[in-house]
């Protein structure tokens, strides 16, 4: 069990290669043995240009993954390849037809989940964690309740060895070299034991040595016992001849399915003789670029991967890991497990406290952000407190006060909603692999989002509303002041559930572009009919209703002047002395700050709710493609 030492800043870092048995992992997170069978699957998507209306990225194809192998999805860009792997993860299901078997049995997706992991190609991995704080994290997601801390613990001590990352163990995720984060990426998805592993093109990105590190990861895994399939686009040569399995695609369709050592005779049959200068593989792959007609010759060669050139191993009989997952199915039917507990391996609460403590955490650690946040508040503030500087006092000031309330709700509106649009995205990024993956629950991560973000805000706020109150000299009377803040706090948190959906809708980009537009409507709509007195058109007023800045601003305004006795007039004439008389021609007669509060809190469920629904439709790619998939149905239904 001797190891190489590891460095924490490159990406030639060496790896131990002796093989290390997951003594803990194996005793506490038992998984059976998972071969990977597929028949005559294809996968088509609409397309107007298309015969039909639809084009077939897959055509008819078949191949069959077993545990203990390492296989090799490869081809050309545009021949499949991700497509199949996104398939058999799971990832992809509609507009697939075909079969796709576990064991000798049919896939039960639910099942299937627990027992698989998807690595994607982006090795995206959670920004201010060490490895360790990070693997701890996702034992205490991935491993039950049941398990013990001790164990967990174990776990993760055990896994970080299994893939040399000791010697980083407290090096943060954003200092790691690119193949540590690759190997940190497959250890995190390592901590639960799963008998089948996805990855994307775990070699994008990496230079040779890193590559070949990556490679020896892979088949410490395998070694294991478990299925690792990946896509590859063109391996190093050296490194070609370490699959156990090589799956290649072009086109749609399987032309070789086999051991490397078998790629070159079965080229010699379809008379294709690869020349002493050329790999296999890039020779393969230029024979089929060059010439569609080798397609052809290929696929039926090798019966569209119905043939499988295989090299004589020894490995576990297909009967009986299909009685294995026979009897996990059936415990999971027996037992009483809820569709949750299929899906996900901790309650709700436990997801809710180990994400609230890993945001906490990431936050602390975000200095910039903090003093960017902290420094914004308190220049904002002391900029709006000393335009509007002694004007609070004053009968001939009172429009002046006016103004004053509509800046603060800009402000508030413009600062909560940009901050999860510019930064939400990339969390929707993060939040995609260990969401698909069943760490935890949707509900869970929005819960501790919200809760997260909320203690900061009201600091921030807070010091922002004390400044602008006292310089711009408002009545110090408490329940005023009480009134100002909390109106301005909801619609803070109303700014900040708007400007969640808008990130989990859009990328950063769009999501620029869109949150102005939207908020120069809602602006106006706050706005209108200032002025006009009671004479506002009933249609209007629906319309000033779905503006949550319209309650905001009558809120605040109505805390400062709501019930309030005429002011001093220190010129010879001050028209709203009575700052009723201003309510009254802006359209708020009569109105309170109690009132426009729980209007606020109604504005506040609804766009946490549109948050929740826009990042569920986000994550949720089979709702996404099946609603496709659904209209170019009914709109090829209406056209013949």
């Amino acid at each position: 069990m001797a190891s190489s030492p590891v460095s924490s800043g490159s990406a030639s870092d060496s790896v131990p290669c002796g093989k290390k048995d997951l003594v803990h992992l194996n005793r506490i997170a038992r998984k059976p043995p998972v071969d990977i069978e597929f028949q005559d699957l294809i996968y088509s998507i609409p397309d107007s240009k298309a015969k039909g209306g639809w084009r077939q990225l897959l055509k008819s194809i078949n191949g069959t993954f077993r545990s203990g192998e390492l296989t090799a999805i490869m081809g050309p860009s545009g021949a499949g390849k991700s497509t199949l792997l996104n398939i058999l993860a799971g990832y992809v299901t509609a507009g697939v037809k075909g079969s796709i078997k576990v064991n000798k049995k049919p896939r039960q997706t639910k099942i299937f989940n627990r027992l698989s992991s998807y690595i994607m190609q982006e090795d995206l991995v959670q920004p201010r964690l060490s490895i360790r704080e990070s693997m701890v994290v996702a034992a205490n997601l991935k491993l039950g309740s049941n398990i013990s801390q001790n164990d967990k613990l174990a776990v993760v001590d055990e896994v970080i060895r299994l893939l040399g990352l000791e010697k980083c163990n407290n090096t943060r995720t954003e200092h790691l070299s690119g193949g540590q984060r690759k190997r940190l990426a497959v250890a995190l998805e390592l901590v639960n034991n799963p008998p089948v592993i996805f990855l994307d093109e775990p070699t994008t990105g990496l230079d040779n040595v890193a590559i070949k590190q990556c490679m020896e990861l892979l088949q410490r895994i395998t070694k294991q016992g478990r299925t690792v399939i990946c896509t590859i686009h063109q391996p190093p040569a050296s490194l070609f001849q370490n699959f156990d399995q090589v799956y290649i695609m072009a086109n749609g369709y399987c032309v070789f399915n086999g051991s490397p050592a078998q790629l070159v005779p079965f080229m010699l049959l379809a008379n294709c003789v690869c020349p002493s200068t050329s790999t296999p593989a890039d020779f393969i792959i230029e024979l089929i670029q060059s010439n569609p007609e080798n397609i052809n010759i290929l696929q039926n060669q090798i019966q569209n991967g119905k043939c499988n050139l295989r090299d004589k191993i020894e490995s576990k009989s297909v009967t009986q890991h299909s009685n294995e997952m026979y009897e996990i199915c059936q415990d999971t039917t027996r037992s009483g497990i809820t569709r949750d507990d299929i899906t996900f391996p901790t309650s709700f609460w436990t997801q809710f406290l180990v994400l609230s403590s890993r945001m906490f955490l990431q936050m602390s650690r975000n200095k910039s952000m903090l003093y960017i946040q902290f420094f914004h508040h308190l220049f904002s503030g002391l900029l709006i407190g000393g335009i509007f500087f002694g004007t609070g006092d004053s009968a001939s000031q009172t429009m002046s006060v006016f103004k004053f309330c509509i800046l603060i709700n800009v402000f508030v509106m413009y600062t909560y909603v940009m901050s999860p649009v510019l930064v939400f995205p990339m969390e929707v990024h993060l939040l995609k692999r260990e969401y698909f993956n069943r760490w935890f629950g949707l509900k869970a991560y929005f819960c501790a989002t919200t809760v997260v973000n909320i203690p900061l805000l009201v600091l921030n706020l807070l010091m922002f509303c004390i400044i602008v109150y006292t310089l711009s000299y408002q009545p110090l009377e408490w329940h005023r002041f009480f009134w100002f803040f909390t109106v301005s706090l909801a619609s803070a948190i109303c700014s900040q559930g708007l400007g969640l959906a808008i990130g989990a809708s859009f990328e950063i980009l769009n999501g620029s572009v869109v949150a102005p537009h939207i908020l120069a409507i809602l602006l106006a709509f706050a706005v209108y009919g200032m002025g006009y007195g009671a004479a506002i058109e009933p249609f209007m007023k629906v319309m000033m209703s779905t503006s949550y800045m319209r309650y905001g601003l009558v809120g605040v305004t109505s805390s400062i002047f709501n019930k309030r006795k005429p002011m001093q007039c220190d010129d010879y004439y001050c028209h709203y002395r009575n700052p009723e008389l201003l309510m009254t021609e802006m359209g708020m007669p009569n109105s309170n700050p109690q009132l426009q509060f729980w209007y606020l809190l109604v504005s506040l469920v609804v766009y946490r709710v549109i948050a929740y629904l826009a990042l569920k439709y986000r994550m949720t790619s089979e709702l996404r493609n099946k609603i496709v998939h659904y209209a170019a149905k009914i709109v090829k239904q209406k056209e013949t």
